[in-house]
């Protein structure tokens, strides 16, 4: 499972508007909107003839901008969820040090699997 080509894959209609969706975190040099995916962790579940059942991934979207993006972080709720994505939860804070608002938030997503094979 590639938990971060799957969110970017539901985060297309903000990235095609020019909005940055990228891996990995704030980039300090990039002084535009823009959106970070994370991955958090990873896991199997439901295991059966020793190979996993279903995959899990956690992962962390950051909404990093000069000013709340609220309107910006429904959107992304709503498009990550119609995806398949759970909604964990997030939090928004000014970052005292660059000024930089973040609206992040937490993510889950499980993929059945009947041909996953442990290595």
């Amino acid at each position: 499972m590639d938990i971060i080509s799957t969110a970017a894959e539901a985060l297309q209609p903000i990235s095609t508007r020019g909005i940055r969706v990228q891996q990995g975190w704030y980039d300090a040099e990039y002084k535009k909107l823009h959106i970070t995916l994370w991955l958090l962790e990873d896991s199997e579940d439901s295991h059966s003839d020793d190979n996993a059942d279903v995959l899990k991934a956690q992962i962390q979207v950051n909404i990093w901008s000069q000013k709340d993006q609220i309107g910006l972080k429904n959107e992304i709720k709503k498009l990550l969820k119609q995806k398949g994505f759970a909604y964990i939860g997030g939090n928004d804070n000014l970052e005292t040090d660059t000024k930089v608002f973040v609206n992040a938030m937490r993510f889950e997503y499980a993929e059945e699997t009947e041909e996953y094979i442990n290595e």
